[in-house]
């Protein structure tokens, strides 16, 4: 019995990883899909050919400043949360947290191992920052200025924050008493996940909805 739960548990933990990664993946194709369409409207409507720039700045909607830096500080817990889940102990990659061996054994391991996703997500964003003007649809803090965003969806995003955060204290349970495995709160932390990211990306799937209407 013990075994077929931890087989349905692996088998529902794939799942629910491919559903994430597939869901990351389309809301790229579909955010550079959205842009692309107004592109491509505004030049029919125009009767001629508009730049990338005259669109970027016809199509953004100031979101306040409050708000960019909450989502902002969203995506960059996502990713923390994602690295934490799949990263702090053995999954389906071939190398893991333990296998750093002073950095398992360092009391403040867990909490160096964050700090340094985070740096490393900051960069990766600030570097997309550093893209030409034209490729403004890759800046990630850029992207919900593309989008109108209601209040209450952007309360939901700010929320996500919450979320990501129990997320991380799960996995980081997971990795405290790892070998033993803890089922329940590796479904739960990747659930939060799933349901963080959808939250996240819901402008982007909304607006793709729309636009088929």
């Amino acid at each position: 019995m013990e075994i077929d739960t931890a087989f349905a548990a692996d088998g529902s933990f794939a799942i629910g990883t491919i559903v994430l990664a597939i869901g990351l993946i389309s809301a790229l194709a579909l955010h550079i899909n959205n842009i692309n369409k107004v592109h491509k409207l505004m030049g029919i409507l125009q009767k001629k050919e508009v730049s990338k720039s005259h669109l970027y700045k016809e199509m953004t909607v100031s979101q306040g400043s409050n708000f960019t830096a909450l989502a902002f500080a969203s995506w960059i817990m996502l990713f923390v949360a994602i690295a934490y889940l799949y990263l702090l102990v053995p999954t389906f990659l071939p190398f893991s947290y333990m296998d750093i061996g002073e950095l398992a054994s360092n009391p403040m391991g867990f909490f160096i191992f964050g700090i340094l996703v985070a740096l490393l997500v900051v960069s990766v964003i600030l570097f997309l920052n550093k893209l030409p003007e034209d490729r403004r649809d890759f800046r990630l803090t850029e992207l919900y200025s593309f989008y109108a965003i209601s209040k209450a969806t952007k309360k939901m995003i700010g929320l996500t924050v919450i979320a990501l955060c129990i997320s991380v204290i799960l996995s980081a349970y997971i990795g405290t008493i790892y070998p033993v495995k803890s089922i329940a709160s590796q479904l739960i932390s990747l659930i939060l996940l799933i349901v963080s990211a959808a939250i996240l990306m819901m402008p982007i799937y909304k607006e793709a909805w729309e636009a088929r209407r």
